[in-house]
């Protein structure tokens, strides 16, 4: 019988510990906090597609030949554009409702980019017939140093807190609007004679040449879906990793060129270019920790 007094004692101390376990976590789990994330990033391969309106037959294109020489409606020109993996970090500020917590964040991930020529036809479309005989070069060259993006980040998360004794895993998913940046835009064109006869031409091959140097601009919205976990480093602290899949729309800009025969017809002549695709894996490491309220 002296055994139940124990027991009894034993039972409200177990409960009294599990109240306050209950009563800790909860604290844990309210108020706002603070976080940081550095990681790495890997985006699939962009489409670019750009138009311009110049007027003028190539002295390579087949058209040239013709006299007089005729205008032409504009060309469109189609790259691939591989991205390497690149670095990312994020800074947030977030707030617990249970286990639920919305979550404010600003971003940058930074991509070296390739940019792989496929493809150039007049603007509506007609194929571009090289000239007979071949006696003059383009030599065009083209190429993008790297994309940036900056972006500010409203996400969603939904924990499943201690699942796995101090892991806490979780789902999330968010929206972003992004400033895409495509630095280091260049394309020239350098028309030689490569026949070996001498041939006077009027206006000179180095009329046609064109170049462009810049860095192309836009927003995009991005939509972003995570799976992730927290490992508690004390109780309002934690250390995480977070794989997060996203999907940017479609960004253009209107950009100018240095030089350009068209700059005698219209001196703020310009080009448009357009990048598509890009769906986006991110690895990142984060850090949390609470702020009291």
């Amino acid at each position: 019988m002296r055994m139940i007094p124990a027991i009894s004692v034993i039972a409200v101390l177990l409960a009294a510990g599990s109240v306050a376990r209950a009563a800790d976590e909860a604290s844990a789990r309210s108020g706002w906090y603070l976080g940081a994330g550095l990681g790495a990033g890997r985006t699939s391969d962009l489409n670019q597609e750009g138009w311009n309106r110049d007027r003028f037959c190539t002295p390579d294109a087949a058209c040239f030949d013709e006299a007089p020489i005729p205008t032409v409606p504009g060309y469109r020109w189609r790259y691939d554009i591989e991205l390497d993996s690149g670095a990312a970090f994020e800074l947030s500020v977030g707030r617990f409702f249970g286990r639920t917590r919305l979550e404010l964040a600003i971003g940058q991930q930074t991509n070296d980019t390739r940019q792989v020529f496929t493809g150039i036809s007049y603007l509506n479309g007609a194929a571009i017939r090289p000239r007979a005989g071949g006696p003059v070069a383009s030599n065009a060259s083209g190429a993008i140093d790297h994309r940036r993006v900056r972006s500010v980040t409203l996400d969603a998360f939904y924990d499943f807190p201690n699942a796995w004794g101090a892991i806490t895993p979780y789902l999330g998913a968010g929206l972003e609007q992004a400033s895409v940046e495509m630095a280091g835009v260049r394309f020239s064109t350098d028309y030689r004679n490569v026949s070996a006869a001498a041939r006077l031409y009027e206006p000179p091959l180095s009329f046609y040449n064109s170049v462009q140097e810049e860095d192309l601009n836009d927003t995009a919205f991005v939509w972003r879906l995570h799976a992730g976990a927290n490992y508690a480093l004390g109780r309002r602290t934690s250390l995480g990793l977070r794989l997060t899949w996203s999907a940017a729309g479609d960004f253009e800009d209107t950009g100018a060129y240095e030089t350009h025969p068209m700059h005698g017809v219209d001196p703020a002549f310009t080009n448009t270019n357009k990048f598509s695709g890009g769906r986006n894996w991110t690895l990142m490491l984060s850090f949390r920790r609470g702020v009291a309220d």
